[in-house]
């Protein structure tokens, strides 16, 4: 995949090639070793890494949506989501620990590729108007989240996202940003 000229479409292209080369270069015997700053290991938080761009892609469609509706809706989805955050936080926590017992690096790899290639189709094929449809968001769950935001700003915050968590991974064959 050759890189963009476009920042945007280029920070999401990214995170596949840098995905692929993390998985590739990481040692066995180190996936399953603890991380900094999680509950997970390696091998979890990579499976979680992969998980936030599937969310990405789920929520791309969410917005489009959820903007169509009058803006009560979206407000009362998020505060209705920020109500059970901590019983996300324990989902999402367990999603990394199963996702990662039950997918090879080879998997995720694919899985990433796959993903983000379907990003990269909506961006490509999206008019402003489809990339400035947006909705009202629970900013407990993540701390890149606004109380508001638009499918363009997800695409920045996928890639803030997968940093925010490759920094964590403590393999020491992890290659430099």
């Amino acid at each position: 995949m050759a890189a963009s000229s476009d920042p945007v479409r280029a920070d999401v292209e990214w995170i596949t090639r840098d995905y692929w080369a993390i998985l590739k270069a990481a040692r066995p015997e180190e996936l399953d070793l603890p991380t900094n700053g999680t509950a997970w290991t390696n091998r979890q938080l990579l499976f979680h890494m992969l998980l936030g761009q599937r969310v990405t892609r789920m929520v791309i469609v969410v917005m489009g949506a959820f903007s169509r509706l009058p803006p009560g809706a979206s407000r009362a989805w998020a505060a209705g989501m920020a109500a059970v955050t901590p019983l996300y936080h324990r989902l999402n926590w367990l999603g990394g620990v199963v996702g990662g017992r039950l997918f090879t690096v080879a998997r995720m790899g694919r899985q990433m590729e796959a993903v983000t290639a379907k990003i990269i189709r909506f961006y490509d094929h999206a008019s402003p108007v489809d990339l400035h449809r947006g909705m009202t968001v629970p900013p407990s769950w993540d701390p890149y989240f606004c109380t508001w935001m638009d499918r363009a700003e997800l695409m920045t915050w996928a890639p803030m996202h997968y940093q925010h968590h490759r920094r964590q991974l403590t393999l020491t064959t992890l290659p430099p940003l």
